[in-house]
């Protein structure tokens, strides 16, 4: 007898192990990853497994998956809005957004850039926010969501440029993800233009492997000049470039975060053109003069969906689509010039509803400091490297 009682003791252990297993991974799998993240964080006081859990990327990863807004095309949720060196979030329900848009903002304490001459919003992906501060000194990673962030030091490139040699430096940066390789990637391209010689420089710095790696820029025109803000579609990063000797022509260029290979694109492109990013396609922002503001957005190469904004709406040549809400009204920015000799300018968020007509524009913002505002999708994607992420 008293051999067989620790045997039944021990079929209860087999058979009760596997049943605790199942409804751990039940609970997370198909529970918690479908809670707010404020639930999440406070779910992991739990237990020690729990929190190792709830902080490991698999999660943060499923976590995103199941979000109704992380998909591309979905409405925006969340607007990311950067003020000067102040940033804030605010909610984008349609029955929330009302003429009080700017006392609905809620302002997210930082202490990283208070001290800075120069703060510019480099990208936005998963959750993600990368900020370039100080003329490329560093930047930080940063998931407002969490309240976490890491910063990452430059390789010190713009410190060992010569500018009197290259009397004409442009420069071009990025962030994305890609999912072949599982890594976010920090991109800086450098142009360096000396009469009709150029050279274009381009680096790297991967938060899975913690290093600046250089590439070559491989492409076999050598005049092409990569200019203004680079947009992230799909993982690859999209930016407008001026090619031939003379520059006499205009391009769109692309950087595929994965193969980290450059092709032109066909799409057809003008100088005064604005890239954009709608419901995960490339967009192309057209203005023609004082007539209408045209967005032609680029569901594959081949298809491609207009959408015109009349000259009713006295939007200039600087205005930005950002993206719908659930009732299709359309987030624009636009600025008011104030000073043509001094260029002192304002920035303005409104909203466009696109189903009335005539389409009807309200101002929800409007702003002296320099403004960018994108999409955001909360996420419990950790800022660190992949070695640091137990220590986050």
């Amino acid at each position: 007898m008293g051999d067989k009682e620790p045997n039944n003791n021990n079929k209860e252990q087999v058979m009760i192990e596997p049943q605790s297993c199942f409804f751990d991974d039940l609970i997370i799998e198909e529970i918690l990853t479908r809670l707010p993240i404020k639930s999440i964080l406070r779910f992991k006081s739990v237990s020690k497994q729990w929190y190792t859990t709830l902080s490991s990327s698999n999660f943060a990863n499923a976590h995103l998956i199941k979000s109704p807004f992380s998909h591309p095309s979905a409405p925006i949720e969340t607007l990311f809005i950067k003020c000067g060196n102040n940033f804030y979030l605010s909610l984008c329900d349609d029955d929330q957004i009302s003429g009080n848009f700017q006392d609905n903002l809620v302002k997210l304490d930082v202490d990283f850039a208070n001290d800075e001459n120069f703060c510019l919003l480099t990208g936005c992906c998963n959750g993600l926010i990368c900020l370039t501060l100080g003329r490329d000194k560093y930047f930080i990673i940063w998931n407002p969501a969490t309240r976490k962030a890491h910063k990452y030091e430059s390789d010190g490139f713009s410190n060992h440029v010569n500018f009197s040699d290259w009397p004409t430096l442009d420069v071009v940066l990025g962030f994305g993800y890609a999912s072949s390789v599982d890594d976010y990637k920090y991109v800086r391209i450098v142009t360096r233009c000396r009469r009709k010689e150029k050279c274009n420089i381009v680096h790297i710095f991967s938060l899975r492997e913690k290093k600046w790696r250089k590439i070559d820029f491989d492409h076999d025109d050598d005049h092409l000049i990569p200019i203004g803000e680079a947009v992230l579609v799909k993982e690859k990063l999209y930016m407008i470039a001026v090619a031939g000797i003379y520059c006499e022509r205009v391009v769109i260029v692309s950087f595929d975060l994965g193969l980290e290979k450059f092709e032109i694109t066909k799409f057809n492109i003008r100088r005064d053109d604005f890239l954009g990013v709608m419901g995960g396609c490339l967009s192309i922002n057209r203005y023609k003069g004082k007539n209408d503001r045209f967005m032609h957005i680029h569901e594959s190469p081949t298809t491609m969906k207009s959408i015109c904004l009349p000259k009713g709406l006295r939007l200039d040549k600087f205005s930005k689509m950002i993206g719908f809400t659930r009732t299709g009204k359309l987030f624009v920015t636009a600025t008011i010039i104030d000073d043509f000799k001094n260029w002192k300018t304002r920035k303005i968020l409104g909203l466009v509803d696109t189903c009335t007509k005539p389409m009807e524009y309200s101002m929800l913002m409007i702003a002296d400091e320099g403004v960018n505002i994108a999409r955001y999708v909360p996420s419990l994607v950790s800022p660190f490297p992949i070695e640091e992420l137990s220590e986050a």
